[in-house]
């Protein structure tokens, strides 16, 4: 029984010996949370510079290109080639979005508007009623000019965003930047979105987005922003082309 004892009291003296304390503990969170800052610093620098640098060299091989756009979206229907929209960027900043008209000008936004309200508030999915019945005139969108419903489907109205993307607004990968009323519909949790720059493309585009809830596309950008690298970024751009060259406009 003595040398029982013993044992228990040598093996609780070691045991308090070699435990960490509380200090040890929080001198071990402080120090992987400075290296998680410091990759993470790391990264955006990286992505930043990549990011600017390949927005020059696209913007400069396109131009050509854009400038037929342009001119095509003048003879199709009257207004200016060049949408300005209002989005809501990192940390809630606001900023103007750069597009290729796609619609016709004055258009009525009153059912695009209606299909947010039950997209964000009733987390619907897709853009057909449960019915199966395209309520919100989405499909067949009569606000889209016939040269516009060219540019959606192969994502060509998306390009002007590379200025967004060279100015620092934007980045290749990340969230997609919202547009006000539908932020304004957003729930606390919703806002977390806003820690990383917005992108041209992200892990919901390339996710059968068309399918998606506001709540899965939520989840699926906040799964980005905790796992953000330059490998899943390249890894979303390649997924990015694939779903491009399905020609669905997703």
């Amino acid at each position: 029984m003595q040398k029982q004892s013993e044992i228990q009291q040598e093996h609780r003296a070691y045991t308090t010996a070699t435990a960490p304390n509380e200090k040890d503990l929080m001198h071990l969170k402080s120090s992987q949370n400075r290296k998680r800052i410091s990759r993470l610093t790391t990264y955006q620098l990286w992505k930043g510079g990549i990011d600017r640098l390949l927005a020059f060299l696209v913007l400069m091989v396109l131009s050509p290109v854009m400038v037929l756009i342009a001119f095509g979206i003048r003879l199709d229907s009257p207004g200016s080639p060049l949408l300005r929209q209002e989005r809501i960027g990192k940390d809630g900043r606001k900023f103007v979005l750069y597009k290729f008209r796609s619609m016709y000008i004055n258009h009525d936004d009153t059912k695009y508007k209606l299909y947010l309200q039950d997209y964000i508030q009733r987390n619907a999915s897709g853009q057909l009623s449960e019915n199966g019945e395209d309520i919100y005139e989405l499909i067949k969108d009569p606000r889209v000019t016939r040269f516009g419903g060219l540019l959606r489907k192969t994502n060509l109205d998306e390009l002007p965003q590379f200025i967004n993307i060279l100015k620092g607004d934007m980045s290749l990968v990340g969230p997609r930047p919202d547009i006000p009323f539908a932020v304004s519909m957003y729930q606390d949790r919703h806002w977390k979105r806003f820690q990383a720059t917005p992108g041209l493309t992200g892990l919901w585009q390339v996710t059968e987005r068309k399918k998606v809830t506001f709540e899965e596309m939520v989840h699926l950008d906040l799964e980005y922003i905790k796992k953000q690298s330059l490998l899943l970024d390249i890894k979303i751009m390649l997924l990015t082309v694939r779903t491009i060259l399905k020609g669905d406009g997703s």
